[in-house]
């Protein structure tokens, strides 16, 4: 099936089918990213620059982060690309090969390269969406399962899709643009709340643009909550797994009522104190709230402060 949709959409090229080709790049990536949705395994997107070289600190610092990721149990998808792209991909790679050499001590790294087992790691752990560009036209070898796209917003469906949380280092245009996209979608719960961090050792020029836009009014001050921002990668990955130590999964299929199956049950002391701090901190953005099968209900939310969310979440994390 994977080959007919790609003869297919190498078919409907012409701008008088455009709607049929951006269709069936999504079925495209739909069949090839089966597997991983299936797998239910929590996956981490890295954006970054494409023309950071392998010599730069930027490139070490992306390839631990991929490596920390991946001993913590997180996949990790990239552009697919080169400079930050690969360095994350390719910190996985690592890990996956310093956890092999373990299990087979005896085995090259060469021969576990090889190996079955190995790829299979690849495959379900270092992930890459690629876009056609003429200056980048290959995908980095260290991607294990990789699809192509022509449309930067099926590209970027994905990345959505895919993620249960997105980690931006520093870059160009492409990756604001990727960061704030994610910020909007969350912002305004097209996408449900999750970690959204940026890195960097000079992170001036971005808390200057949130500060300006808070100032301007042209976003809430509570919006700040929405990303946090760090000079390293340990930090980024207790961020993640805080966030995922309070929430298992966020629906907001009913309306104005948050869905909140937790990570693990509270104990009558703690669901108390929670009712006490909604009540008097957050009651004019949340009505009630309920607990019931692992679950937390907020009811009355008017889905305009999700930054009202992430700081409630911030504060259960420490029960």
């Amino acid at each position: 099936m994977r080959e007919h949709l790609k003869k297919y959409i190498e078919f409907s090229k012409t701008s008088n089918v455009r709607g049929l080709r951006i269709l069936l790049e999504y079925f495209y990536a739909m069949e090839i990213f089966k597997p991983i949705f299936n797998s239910q395994r929590r996956i981490v997107s890295i954006f970054g620059s494409a023309r950071t070289k392998p010599n730069k600190k930027e490139y070490h610092e992306a390839r631990e982060l991929g490596q920390l990721l991946f001993e913590n149990g997180y996949a990790v998808v990239t552009g697919g690309s080169s400079g930050i792209m690969q360095a994350a991909n390719e910190g996985v790679a690592s890990g996956i090969m310093d956890l092999m050499k373990r299990e087979n001590p005896k085995l090259s790294e060469k021969n576990i390269r090889r190996s079955k087992s190995y790829k299979d790691y690849l495959k379900r752990y270092s992930v890459g969406l690629k876009i056609t560009l003429p200056f980048e036209p290959q995908h980095n070898p260290f991607v294990g399962v990789h699809a192509t796209f022509h449309y930067f917003m099926v590209r970027k469906f994905f990345f959505g899709t895919l993620s249960s949380a997105f980690i931006a280092c520093e870059g160009g245009w492409g990756t604001r643009d990727e960061l704030f996209e994610m910020l909007t979608l969350v912002q305004t719960g097209k996408s449900p709340l999750m970690p959204i961090i940026y890195i960097s050792k000079d992170p001036k020029h971005l808390i200057d643009d949130i500060n300006h836009t808070i100032r301007k009014g042209y976003i809430s001050s509570k919006d700040r909550s929405l990303i946090d921002i760090v000079d390293n990668t340990k930090a980024a990955l207790h961020i993640i797994n805080q966030f995922y130590s309070v929430v298992k999964k966020i629906n907001y299929d009913k309306i104005h009522t948050i869905d909140m199956e937790l990570a693990k049950p509270l104990v009558e002391s703690e669901k108390k104190e929670l009712k006490k701090i909604i009540k008097t901190e957050y009651g004019k953005i949340f009505k009630g709230v309920s607990f019931s099968m692992g679950r937390m209900i907020l009811t009355g939310f008017n889905y305009q402060s999700f930054g009202y969310l992430r700081k409630l979440i911030d504060l259960m994390a420490t029960f």
